[in-house]
């Protein structure tokens, strides 16, 4: 009987040198920019890997999306599966490229950041917001915080969230504001640097001054003005309003929800 693919696959990892693989991190450069969904991550990630000797990707691993679920409401189980399973995929898939710079832009790990602190100490993670209100519109016209998206299922508040008993009650637009409210929230709470998605893509000298430059990376004015100019993985039709014709009733429950983390971020006075 011939072992699993997935028996192989733990077999592989197991016997992986984990001093060598250490070595192999030390020499490159090494950042991961986490975020909520509908962020612009994938425009992101498509525009940083425009920089010479650098491979930036989006959302590599499939699993990290149950990974993110279950790390919700579990930090234990991030530790295990950044250090046992995703460090060393990394490694491995990339051990014999040739490259100085690694990123991910990647809005499934924002649950791990404390592991990826820990278990990545050389790298850059950072922290990227964008307009709660233009995220929530988005989910909205998705699938986000239904029966349909295996994703998002078993998210929900814990029973320490002043929202967990109002849960049953509330409509999907107030659980998708949660949804923003919270995952900033935590995000914001473990990670020092922050960066605003709108600033990205409206000043270069920002973007520049703030993400290139931190990074180590050179992308050109040319390069960045063409991009911005095709916007990745957009939202063709939407389901809601633009929220500058929300109604009443609808910015109250977003503010009452939001408003905070909104007024954190300078989206509102």
């Amino acid at each position: 009987m011939y072992p699993s693919r997935k028996m192989v696959k733990q077999w592989f990892y197991f016997w992986i040198n984990e001093k060598r693989m250490d070595q192999w991190f030390q020499e490159k450069n090494i950042f991961f920019i986490l975020s909520m969904g509908r962020s612009g991550t994938k425009f992101l990630s498509n525009l940083l890997n425009k920089a010479p000797n650098s491979i930036v990707v989006h959302e590599p691993v499939r699993s990290d999306f149950r990974a993110h679920q279950i790390a919700f409401h579990n930090e234990t189980h991030s530790y295990k599966y950044i250090k046992n399973f995703r460090k060393k995929e990394i490694f491995l898939r990339l051990r014999k490229k040739d490259f100085k710079v690694y990123g991910e832009v990647n809005s499934v790990l924002r649950r791990h950041c404390k592991a990826l602190k820990e278990l990545f100490p050389n790298a850059i993670i950072i922290h990227l917001v964008r307009d709660g209100r233009d995220v929530v519109r988005s989910m909205m016209s998705r699938n986000t915080m239904t029966t349909r998206d295996p994703n998002t299922r078993y998210i929900y508040p814990k029973k320490d969230d002043p929202w967990n008993l109002k849960w049953h009650s509330m409509s999907r637009f107030e659980k998708l504001c949660w949804y923003w409210k919270v995952e900033n929230e935590y995000l914001d709470q473990h990670l020092k640097y922050r960066i605003r998605f709108e600033d990205i893509i409206s000043d270069y000298n920002y973007f520049s001054n703030n993400l290139l430059k931190i990074l180590n990376l050179d992308i050109s004015k040319e390069t960045w003005e063409n991009e911005i100019k095709t916007p990745k993985n957009i939202t063709l039709k939407y389901t809601i309003p633009h929220w500058k014709d929300w109604d009443e009733t609808m910015l109250n429950k977003f503010n009452k929800i939001c408003g905070e983390m909104m007024r954190r971020y300078d989206y509102i006075n």
